[in-house]
């Protein structure tokens, strides 16, 4: 753990993707003193150091130790309001690289990884992950629990709805929506609005078509 750290964070994840925001946690000078799983209970490990705990036994860290989500997928969501609902407080995590605009807004339970540059009047919505090197455009919105994927890049006036995933190197263009719960494939170019609950992929960007 980093030396002379004050702040103390939990993780919610106990998977791969943890290791990325253990790092990212603690060259911003957190002390991660514990990761609580919710997704396979197999993970969790009371008697390591850090320990892992299941969700349901989070009560063994003290009541005070906010949380940060660790999780990529939108399967967090829920293991993130019970613990809100259990008391716990979401604290954002900062990469010192990352570049936020003095206007722009991060919610409670932001993980901004390293490179993330975030433009003027911005909002970046609770529990929303913004990997290494994404780029969030001026006066865009991301909604909650959401997820860019590294190198993401979304452009200047975009509204994206709550739980949207944006796939590694994907771009979505000036003024346009994506819906709530949209996921956008791995670089794939999004040049149209998107609804809700779809998933699009290519270039330009264009709904899976389900047999």
């Amino acid at each position: 753990m980093t030396s002379g750290s004050t702040r103390r964070v939990l993780l919610v994840g106990a998977g791969r993707f943890a290791a990325d925001v253990t790092d990212v946690a603690l060259d911003a000078g957190f002390d991660v003193v514990g990761w609580i799983e919710g997704l396979d209970q197999e993970r969790a490990d009371p008697s390591a150091e850090p320990p892992v705990v299941w969700v349901g036994d989070h009560a063994a860290f003290e009541p005070a130790t906010p949380i940060a989500p660790a999780i990529s997928t939108p399967r967090r969501r829920p293991l993130v309001e019970r613990l809100e609902a259990d008391g716990r407080r979401l604290v954002s995590i900062v990469h010192p690289s990352a570049v936020i605009a003095r206007s722009a807004v991060l919610e409670p339970g932001c993980v901004v990884g390293p490179n993330v540059v975030v433009g003027a009047l911005a909002r970046i919505g609770r529990g929303t992950i913004l990997n290494r090197g994404a780029l969030v455009g001026h006066h865009t919105t991301i909604g909650a629990h959401g997820f860019l994927g590294p190198g993401a890049n979304v452009a200047g006036g975009v509204v994206v709805g709550d739980g949207v995933y944006v796939g590694l190197g994907a771009i979505v263009r000036e003024d346009r929506t994506v819906g709530a719960g949209a996921m956008v494939g791995a670089g794939a170019v999004v040049v149209g609005d998107v609804e809700a609950g779809v998933t699009v992929i290519g270039l330009p960007a264009r709904p899976i078509e389900r047999s």
